[in-house]
């Protein structure tokens, strides 16, 4: 929610001369993350003079950034009240909604501020997002494109047409979206591992664990980022760096089940057993539906001579199990 307009204007108050100066001064504490001090600002505008638009807004987005969104809420919907025609405000009232997962009414503020200002690029990306989140693929990817054709820079919706187009299974594609945002901002860490994805989805192996590496350069507690590292590796026999990554992973996450099954099936392929039983069960105690990691102890367990607590397992992940002394183990 970085939008910081210079609208709606002003209007001089005998009171407090200065608010203008003291908006200005706000909204600058607020791009260089002083929220305290713009916080503080928009209060003294706002015991001044409490219906003044701006400061209602700009006040809304801090309490939002502090995860006060009703709070938020509230006063952004007070500062849309005194300024029915502010744009902004209604972009931001959509963003509120869309993290509190309200999404139909968090489109309509979005079309709310495209009528008032059409070339709004970035609530028309927004509208896009949420059309995605609401199963409407097609018109998110229109109104995507509609905004980069306006505003080419959008970072945000450079990703999330790249992340639509891989979904779509359209990879090669994607990677030229992600290309692009990672020449506005090279150090997205979150855009990279968008990249590796889509690199994996196109069997680009090698090309998906260099996303990764720059991924987890700039951001090494990206938990997630080195298990998809560990699964790359993995797939080009690389086990003893793959294990590495996906006990990186369990540093950062450590009550994580699909790092604890990652890291278990890795161990397993190495034929370390006994450590491989201990972290499928681990990730079992964390998904006890998992009825992979179930069927997976069930198999180490007779690998490991316990006939009867695997078969009792395996049947719980994999179905009916028959043991029969002549035949061996079926499944029914």
């Amino acid at each position: 929610m970085g939008d910081l307009p210079t609208q709606p204007s002003t209007s001089s108050n005998p009171d407090f001369p200065g608010i203008e100066q003291a908006l200005k001064a706000a909204m600058a504490h607020q791009s260089r993350g002083q929220y305290a001090q713009a916080e503080q600002l928009y209060r003294q505008v706002l015991a001044v003079e409490p219906a003044q638009p701006m400061a209602l807004h700009l006040l809304g987005v801090l309490a939002h950034m502090a995860g006060q969104s009703e709070m938020a809420l509230e006063l952004i919907r007070r500062a849309i009240h005194n300024a029915p025609d502010y744009v902004a405000a209604h972009n931001n009232l959509g963003n509120v909604l869309r993290d509190l997962d309200e999404l139909e009414s968090a489109a309509s503020a979005y079309r709310h501020a495209i009528e008032l200002k059409s070339d709004y690029a970035e609530a028309i990306g927004n509208l896009g997002l949420v059309q995605w989140g609401l199963g409407d693929a097609a018109g998110a990817e229109e109104n995507y494109r509609r905004a980069l054709a306006l505003k080419p820079d959008l970072i945000d919706t450079l990703n999330n047409l790249g992340s639509l187009l891989c979904q779509s299974d359209r990879p090669e594609e994607a990677v030229i979206y992600f290309e692009k945002a990672l020449k506005l901002h090279p150090a997205s860490s979150g855009v990279l591992c968008n990249l590796a994805a889509a690199f994996r989805q196109q069997g680009q192996f090698e090309a998906g664990i260099s996303a990764l590496r720059r991924a987890i350069s700039q951001q090494p507690e990206l938990a997630a980022a080195h298990c998809s590292l560990g699964q790359l590796l993995q797939r080009t026999g690389s086990l003893v760096e793959a294990e590495q990554s996906y006990r990186s992973a369990l540093a950062f996450e450590s009550e994580n089940s699909t790092y604890c099954a990652s890291l278990a099936n890795v161990l397993e392929l190495q034929g370390k057993l006994a450590e491989a039983l201990m972290h499928y069960e681990k990730a079992f105690a964390l998904s006890p539906e998992d009825r992979e990691v179930a069927g997976s102890i069930g198999s180490l367990l007779l690998a490991l001579g316990k006939a009867e607590e695997g078969l009792l397992k395996e049947q719980q992940g994999f179905g009916v199990v028959i043991f029969d002394i002549e035949k061996g183990v079926r499944f029914g």
